[in-house]
């Protein structure tokens, strides 16, 4: 009797009894709260850990027996029984039947323990793993599974729209990615409009949607694409129209694979894309420069038509070819087209630019250089427009470029255009003589401008006095 009063208050069996007793409590509250603390999975403990450090999780907030921070709690703790035990809600309650449930490991305090519970409840919900964080759909996960379930003969025929959402680089390299998240949130909106409750909406991949619809022959499909891209002519974000290329694939007979309505669909999709691409970048292309032609507005109201005029007989002068020529005349419509970006009230700001506002400006050339690269027309004046802001002594941005390494059309453009701009009136500063602003020109000559290029302007001028 009393050797086994001795074993009894052995500090180890006391250790024991205490860990069994706390593992109780615990899962006792853990419950309450939803998040059921044992599992069955042998491995699972591993893809936990795995999936929140994925997730930005700190493991630290982890502390299984086996983990415990002194050596000698480490080697008692591998030798405690893992039985399980009866866990009750309450004294009345009978014994809880735990599905689907998570291994109960060892934490600091409680209060680690509620932070890890509350994160990982979040994170294995149903709705934050099945759906896309960014457009609120169904993500892939989850439409691939969906396909498997209706993939019955009583369902068909069924039929599956992908649509691939045309002009996300453009918007993503003018606007920012924060206007490309917004432009996919819209055209989900779109897809939700115009679809059925049943039909399941999913995000496929980076900008490609994709649509289930069982019980829809391809006649059906086909009208339910015409009304997206009628409710696509609806939407616009930041001058961008939204336009999808849209491909259907219907499966009518029970032999035929998913796996080939699904290649069927993509192949009609990108059919549909190779052939209206030019008529898409044109549309893209005619919102951008309409919008650009109501920006010019505010500084040029009757000064374009003579400032193209003083570009191609400037032109003329220094003997371009024709091709060369035309682009000297795209370039000056087209150089400044990245101001669409800059809001209305800086480009007007009469006071002082702060520093952030003159940053902002100087990524105008390369805003510029961005759009005029995305269109097969103005793609060969994207490197001019770039280097719009050089200067001949090199000191100009983006690049520091100097003298011959700024294209030839740039240099011209810049001579022609810094004198219109010197006789507009600007909310800033008063519109200067012609004589005034001819003189400026000759005084920046050999540092802001070609020396070359600069003579043959003052040459036209002095003709026409003469």
């Amino acid at each position: 009797m009393e050797k086994n009063n001795k074993k009894e208050n052995h500090w180890f069996y006391k250790f024991k009894i205490a860990t069994a007793r706390g593992k109780i409590e615990l899962k006792r509250k853990a419950l309450k709260r939803g998040f059921n603390p044992t599992v069955n999975q042998k491995n699972y403990r591993n893809d936990l850990l795995n999936s929140l450090n994925q997730n930005n999780f700190n493991s630290d907030f982890i502390h299984p027996a086996v983990q415990t921070s002194e050596d000698n709690q480490k080697n008692i703790l591998n030798n405690v029984e893992k039985k399980e035990i009866p866990l009750k809600e309450n004294d009345d309650s009978r014994d809880q039947q735990m599905d689907n449930q998570v291994k109960f490991y060892f934490y600091k305090d409680e209060e680690v323990f509620q932070e890890f519970t509350i994160k990982s409840q979040k994170y294995f919900s149903n709705d934050i793993v099945l759906r896309d964080s960014l457009t609120g759909l169904w993500n892939r996960v989850l439409f691939e599974e969906e396909i498997k379930r209706l993939d019955t003969e009583r369902q068909l025929p069924i039929s599956i729209i992908m649509g691939d959402v045309n002009g996300l680089k453009l918007v993503n390299d003018v606007f920012g990615h924060d206007c490309g998240d917004e432009f996919l949130a819209d055209v989900a909106a779109i897809l939700r409009d115009s679809c059925r409750k049943e039909d399941i909406i999913a995000r496929w991949g980076g900008d490609e949607f994709i649509i289930l619809l069982p019980k829809t022959p391809q006649a059906t499909a086909q009208v339910v694409v015409k009304r997206i891209s009628e409710n696509c002519q609806k939407g616009k974000i930041k001058t961008i129209p939204i336009t999808i290329s849209l491909g259907i694939g219907t499966k009518n007979h029970p032999g035929d694979q998913m796996k080939a309505i699904l290649k069927q669909a993509e192949d009609d999709m990108y059919h549909k894309k190779a052939v209206e691409n030019h008529i898409i970048k044109d549309r893209l292309f005619t919102s951008l420069k309409l919008k650009h032609w109501e920006i010019k507005q505010l500084f040029q109201k009757e000064g374009n038509t003579r400032n193209l005029l003083n570009h191609q007989e400037l032109g003329k002068v220094l003997h371009l070819d024709q091709q060369t020529l035309n682009e000297l005349l795209l370039l000056a419509a087209l150089h400044d087209i990245g101001k669409i970006t800059v809001s209305t009230h800086l480009l007007l700001k009469k006071e002082p630019l702060t520093l952030a506002e003159r940053q902002i400006l100087r990524r105008i050339p390369e805003i510029s250089y961005r759009i005029l690269q995305y269109f097969p027309h103005t793609f060969q004046i994207a490197e001019a427009a770039l280097s719009y802001c050089e200067w001949w002594d090199g000191s100009g941005y983006p690049r520091g470029l100097s003298k011959e390494d700024i294209p030839i059309i740039t240099r011209i453009s810049a001579v022609v255009n810094s004198y219109d701009l010197m006789i507009q009136p600007r909310p800033y500063k008063s519109p200067l003589k012609p004589q005034e602003a001819l003189t400026e020109l000759r005084n920046q000559s050999g540092k802001q401008f070609d020396p070359e290029i600069v003579k043959s302007f003052l040459k036209i001028f002095e003709e026409k006095v003469g």
